[in-house]
């Protein structure tokens, strides 16, 4: 619908110029002007608020607030004299409409550059790992179905009960008297989604899988959909399964199964949204509300994880579930918190300014998702015909005290921290440790369930910024000696909206 609409207006503006003044050059010019001011919404709208913010500590310091209105008059009256030179003054509209076809092909040319210096800048293959699967030597008579279960940014026990005063412990003794072996120690192997779970998913670290020369994130999605647990798994007659996230790099369309609430706006089509004042109608439109979105996806993943026991194939059900990771939408009862604006990627979350409110609204989002994922593995295992292989992690830690491009001001102990808990059919657990890493995971999974021996890496832990993702430090003794325990972190100023 949005892009719908950035096609149909342009249209309409067109020709009702054209029918008022009855020249095709000037009602081109004029349109080009007015879509040119609609998609200067927002980065003007920042502008205007930061200014409003500044100069408000000279009498009454109010914070960040929108004035979308403001911002709409401004570019209204702003309008009028451009289009009065349009329509009235103007001589030769048809040597202004050349320059605009020029300044717009340097427009497209630009981006266009840019990418193919990066493609010349790249390796052409930046994914360097084998294409194959793994042989699994040993068929089980009833093939488990395996659920692999991720809860983003969802802290490591001891860290959740110090910094969010959660005290999950409960809900850990429920699980393991369930048979789950959990690991109390675990650490992350990277502290960002797609650098984990690309890693977990391969059993392997990245510098075995991409090009250490590589920049581009893109094959790191690669890595995730086209994995080396599914095509070791194909083999056996194992279906994939996975559920629609939001989230680019583990939207993994390409499955047998790819499950989602519907929602006809992409996330390209959001970003228009968010770009211009369609975000601010009076009206809501549901379709267009991020947040909104993020709650669908959410439950749907967790009201029908279960469903996927029913199925007749043996089926690798990969769920990453986007929570406790901000923007918060649940509340403890799983009641609506969201921000009401839908530009969760744009300035950074309105309550998320301060780490108060991101402490608060974690917290009471990782009680209510415990809560849903606790009901929704006790169906799992109650409607599954065979006792199925279940791996419920975190891709990292939480992000309170987390600086994106900042080692030494990160809480790595936060930050690498993670939740690793397992069920087997068989409860054969060798090769599970306190300490395992999910590089390991699968391996341990394969070694226990088809009869591989494939070695146990190392367990490391690796840290890099956002900016440089492939430029890795090692940060496994640090976090071994405990050298920064009761050291003071200043959290960041603000956390933005999607970052991962």
């Amino acid at each position: 619908m949005p892009i719908g609409l950035a096609l149909a207006v342009p249209f309409a503006i067109w020709v009702t110029l054209w029918a008022i003044s009855r020249d095709r050059q000037r009602a081109a010019l004029a349109t080009s002007m007015l879509i040119a001011l609609f998609y200067a919404f927002n980065p003007f709208l920042v502008v205007v608020d930061t200014l409003l913010e500044v100069l408000s500590q000279f009498w009454v310091n109010r914070g960040y607030r929108e004035h979308p209105l403001l911002v709409v008059t401004i570019l209204g009256f702003g309008a009028i004299p451009p289009l009065i030179l349009i329509f009235r003054r103007l001589k030769d509209p048809g040597l202004w409409s050349g320059y605009l076809n020029v300044f717009a092909l340097i427009l497209v040319l630009m981006p266009t550059g840019n990418v193919v210096m990066a493609w010349i800048r790249e390796p052409a293959k930046p994914i360097i790992r084998a294409e194959g699967g793994i042989a699994l030597p040993s068929r089980p008579a009833r093939l488990p179905d395996i659920y692999f279960i991720i809860l983003d940014a969802y802290a490591r026990s001891d860290v959740m009960k110090e910094l969010f005063d959660f005290d999950n412990e409960p809900f850990l003794h429920r699980l393991e008297k369930k048979g789950f072996f959990i690991a109390r120690e675990s650490r992350t192997n990277y502290g960002q989604t797609p650098l984990s779970l690309a890693s977990t998913l391969n059993c392997e670290y990245l510098d075995k899988l991409i090009a250490p020369s590589t920049r581009d994130r893109d094959p790191l999605a690669l890595l995730i959909g086209d994995n080396l647990v599914v095509k070791s798994l194909r083999p056996l007659g194992y279906q994939f399964a996975a559920f629609a996230t939001g989230y680019d790099p583990t939207e993994c369309t390409q499955a047998d199964r790819f499950l989602g609430p519907r929602h006809p706006a992409d996330n390209f089509q959001m970003l228009v949204v968010r770009m211009t004042p369609l975000r601010f109608l009076p009206f809501p439109v549901k379709s267009w509300d991020f947040y909104r979105s993020m709650r669908e996806r959410i439950l749907f993943v967790l009201g029908h994880l279960p469903e996927l026991a029913q199925a007749k194939e043996p089926t690798f059900t990969f769920a990453h579930i986007v929570g406790p990771h901000h923007p918060f939408v649940f509340g403890e009862n799983g009641e609506d918190v969201s921000p009401s604006a839908s530009n969760a990627r744009g300035r950074g979350s309105k309550k998320l300014d301060n780490p108060k409110n991101y402490r608060d609204g974690y917290r009471k989002q990782a009680i209510y998702l415990t809560k849903r994922v606790e009901e929704t593995i006790d169906r799992i295992l109650a409607q599954s015909p065979e006792p199925p292989i279940i791996i419920l992690q975190s891709d990292h830690g939480s992000g309170l005290r987390h600086h994106l491009n900042d080692l030494e001001r990160t809480d790595l102990r936060e930050r690498m921290s993670i939740l690793n808990c397992y069920y087997f059919p068989n409860h054969n657990y060798e090769g599970l440790t306190p300490r395992i890493t999910p590089v390991n995971s699968f391996r341990v999974v394969f070694n226990n369930n088809f009869g591989t021996k494939l070695p146990i890496l190392e367990n490391r832990n690796l840290f890099s910024t956002y900016d440089d993702p492939f430029q890795f430090v090692d940060v496994t003794d640090r976090l071994d000696s405990n050298r920064d325990r009761g050291r003071e972190y200043t959290p960041p100023d603000s956390y933005p909206g999607m970052v991962h």
